[in-house]
C-alpha cells in the first residue's frame, strides 16, 4: 500500500477469505476460529454453513424434525464433526435402566426429557447438560391397571397409552388429568395407538378402531366411530387427519401396506410387496416408510402406487423399529442383537451398522423394540435396558462396519 501500512487479513472481502480457506485444512481453519472472533463468524456462517446443510442426522436444511430434538443447536462445525461419527461409528456407549424382567419398551424423545415405558409404568427423565440422562425419573405416570404398556404417543402436552389387555389411558401433563377407558376386550392384544388432535386410533391382533375423544360435564371419553377388521401391527394418522396409515401383521397376499379414508371409510390396499409390517413412519404426506418381517426397510410413494427404493438387511434380519431424522437419514432396528442399520435414503446401501456392545447382565442378542435419536444421541430400547450412544464424546471409540458383509464374502 502507499502509506506503507499493512493489510490484515480482516481486511479482506468475504469472497477472497472464501478462496484462501478452500486452501486452508480443517485444522487451519479451527486455529483461525480460536485466533479472532471475527474470522470465527465467518468461518461458521460462510465455509462451515454450507457443508453442514444435507449432513446425516445433523444437517439443517429446511429445519427439519430431529432439530426439535436437540439438547442444545449445534455450531455448523459440530454438526459436521457428529455426522461424520455418525458414519464412520465413532461413539462412546453406555447402558442405563437394567431389568431383569424381560419386555418391550417404548420411547419418546424431547429436547428435556425422555419417555421410556417400563412395564406398567411410563417414566419420564429429564435429560442432562453434561450426560445423556439423568438416573432418576422426573415423574411415573400410571394408573389403578398393572398391564403392561404396548405402545404409547406424545404430542405436546397430551399423551396416549395403549396396554396388552386392550385398555387406554389420555393423561394431560399440564393439568395431570388421566382418563383411562377399556378400548378392546381383554382377550385381544393391543399393538398400537396413534392420536390427531381430538381422533384417536387403537389396533389389536383382532381389529383397528377409531375413537372420537369429547367432554361433558368436566370428564373426557371416548366414542367409536369406525370398526375396521383389520390386525395393523403398526400405525400412523396423517397430520391432517383425514387417512389412516398401516401395516398389516400378516397378509397372504403380500399387501400388508393400507391406507383407510377416516370421513369415508374407504379402503386403499397398496402395491408395496410385502406380508408383515412391524414399524411404519410417515416421511410426508407422499412417502412412507415400512420396517418389514422379511428384511426389507421399504420406501412407498403413494403417488406411483410402489415402492420406490427397497434395502435389504445383509444378515437377513427382520427390521423391529424405524426412526427418521426429516432429511435423509433412516435408523432402522433389526430383531436381532439390537443391532441398528444406518441408511442415507439417496444411496442403494446401508451407511453404517451399530451392534451394542454385551453387558454382564445382558448378551446383546435382543430385538431392537424401540428408536429415538437427536443429532448427537441414539437410544436403543432392549428387553433388559437402554442402550445409550453419544457419537459426539471426544473419547468415542471407532466400530466401522460399513464394508462388514464385502470383507465377510472376499474371504
Amino acid at each position: 500500500m502507499m502509506d506503507g501500512s499493512r493489510m490484515s487479513l480482516k481486511d479482506l472481502t468475504i469472497d477472497c477469505l472464501l478462496r484462501i480457506f478452500d486452501y486452508c485444512s480443517e485444522g487451519d481453519l479451527l486455529s483461525l476460529c480460536r485466533a479472532d472472533q471475527a474470522l470465527e463468524y465467518i468461518i461458521e456462517a460462510y465455509y462451515f454453513y454450507p457443508l453442514a446443510y444435507d449432513l446425516l442426522l445433523c444437517g439443517h436444511r429446511n429445519n427439519p424434525r430431529i432439530e426439535k430434538r436437540n439438547r442444545r443447536r449445534l455450531t455448523n462445525y459440530e454438526r459436521i464433526e457428529v455426522s461424520r461419527n455418525w458414519v464412520s461409528g465413532t461413539y462412546f456407549e453406555r447402558p442405563y435402566f437394567h431389568h431383569a424382567q424381560m419386555f418391550p419398551t417404548k420411547l419418546c424423545l424431547e429436547a428435556d426429557f425422555l419417555y421410556i415405558t417400563h412395564a406398567c409404568y411410563l417414566r419420564k427423565y429429564r435429560r442432562a447438560s453434561c450426560d445423556a440422562l439423568h438416573r432418576r425419573f422426573d415423574e411415573e405416570i400410571y394408573t389403578s391397571a398393572q398391564t403392561d404398556i404396548s405402545d404409547f404417543v406424545k404430542k405436546n402436552e397430551t399423551i396416549f397409552a395403549g396396554r396388552v389387555c386392550g385398555s387406554c389411558f389420555h393423561y394431560d401433563t399440564d393439568s395431570m388429568v388421566m382418563t383411562e377407558q377399556r378400548m378392546h376386550p381383554a382377550n385381544e392384544y393391543l399393538y398400537c395407538v396413534d392420536f390427531v388432535k381430538d381422533l384417536y386410533a387403537t389396533s389389536t391382533d383382532h381389529c383397528c378402531r377409531l375413537w372420537q375423544r369429547a367432554e361433558e360435564f368436566g370428564m373426557t371419553h371416548f366414542d367409536q366411530v369406525m370398526n375396521l377388521p383389520h390386525a395393523f401391527r403398526s400405525l400412523e394418522l396423517s397430520s391432517d387427519g383425514q387417512w389412516l396409515y398401516g401395516g398389516l401383521y400378516t397378509d397372504d397376499g403380500r399387501q400388508a401396506l393400507r391406507a383407510v379414508h377416516v370421513e369415508s371409510g374407504e379402503e386403499l390396499v397398496f402395491s408395496s410387496k410385502t406380508m408383515s409390517i412391524y414399524d411404519l413412519k410417515l416421511k410426508d404426506d407422499q412417502v412412507i416408510f415400512t420396517a418389514n418381517f422379511d428384511s426389507t426397510f421399504r420406501m412407498f410413494d403413494r403417488r406411483v402406487d410402489r415402492d420406490v427404493a427397497i434395502w435389504d438387511d445383509p444378515f437377513d434380519s427382520s427390521f423391529y423399529s424405524l426412526e427418521y431424522d426429516g432429511l435423509h437419514a433412516v435408523l432402522a432396528g433389526t430383531n436381532r442383537h439390537a443391532r441398528v442399520n444406518l441408511y442415507d435414503i439417496r444411496m442403494k446401501k446401508y451407511v453404517q451398522l451399530y451392534f451394542p456392545g454385551r453387558t454382564r447382565n445382558h448378551n446383546g442378542l435382543s430385538p431392537v423394540y424401540s428408536l429415538a435419536c437427536d443429532s448427537q444421541y441414539m437410544f436403543v430400547a432392549t428387553d433388559h435396558n437402554l442402550r445409550v450412544f453419544d457419537f459426539k464424546a471426544s473419547c468415542g471409540l471407532r466400530r466401522d462396519y460399513s464394508n462388514i458383509v464385502y470383507k465377510r464374502s472376499d474371504n
